[in-house]
C-alpha cells in the first residue's frame, strides 16, 4: 500500500537537504536566492496532502483531482510571486491566494458523505497552512520585514507541523482508503 505520509515526509527531508546544501537555486532579481526546489517539493508534497485530506474528508475523486489542482496553482503562482521582484510580484501572489481559497472551499464545502474527521482536519489546513503566506509577506519575498535566515527557520517550523506533524497524526489516526 502507498504510504503517502511517508512519502512526503522523505520529499521534505530531500528538500531540506537540496536547500541546506545550498543547491539548485535560482537568484530573484534583488539577488536573493530562490529555492526553488522548495517549490518543486511543495507542488508535489502539498497536492498529496490535499489528496490525503480530501479523502478524510471523503470527498469525490473529481474534488479530490481539484484540490490537487488548486494545491499545485497555488505553489506554482507562489514560486513566480518568489523570483519576481516588481510589483508584479503581487499579481501572483494574489493568483495563489485566489487557488488557496479555492482549494479550502472545495474541501469546506460539505458534501453528502462527509467525514466526523474531515471538518478537524480542514481547520488544520485553515490555520497552519495559511501562516506560509503570512511568512512570504514579512520575507523579503513582501515587505523584507525578517531576515532571510529567520524566514528560512519559520519555513522549516511549518514544514515540521504541516507536513511531518500532519503524515504522524494520519498515519496513527486514519487509513486513507479511495
Amino acid at each position: 500500500m502507498f504510504s503517502s505520509h511517508l512519502f512526503v515526509s522523505f520529499f521534505t527531508a530531500i528538500s531540506y537537504s537540496v536547500m541546506a546544501l545550498a543547491l539548485a537555486t535560482v537568484p530573484a532579481g534583488n539577488g536573493e536566492p530562490v529555492y526553488w526546489t522548495r517549490w518543486l517539493f511543495y507542488i508535489g508534497s502539498c497536492s498529496i496532502l490535499t489528496l490525503d485530506i480530501a479523502t478524510i474528508a471523503k470527498k469525490s475523486n473529481v474534488k479530490k483531482a481539484e484540490v490537487a489542482v488548486f494545491t499545485a496553482l497555488t505553489m506554482f503562482c507562489g514560486f513566480l510571486a518568489s523570483v519576481i521582484i516588481t510589483a508584479d510580484r503581487w499579481w501572483f501572489f494574489g493568483l495563489s491566494t485566489a487557488a488557496y481559497v479555492g482549494m479550502l472551499y472545495v474541501l469546506f464545502k460539505s458534501s453528502d458523505e462527509g467525514s466526523s474527521n474531515g471538518p478537524s482536519i480542514m481547520w488544520f489546513v485553515l490555520l497552519t497552512w495559511s501562516l506560509f503566506p503570512v511568512v512570504w509577506i514579512l520575507a523579503s519575498t513582501g515587505f523584507g520585514i525578517v531576515a532571510v535566515d529567520i524566514e528560512a527557520i519559520l519555513y522549516l517550523a511549518l514544514d515540521l507541523v504541516t507536513k511531518i506533524g500532519f503524515g504522524l497524526y494520519v498515519s496513527t489516526n486514519h487509513t486513507l482508503k479511495n
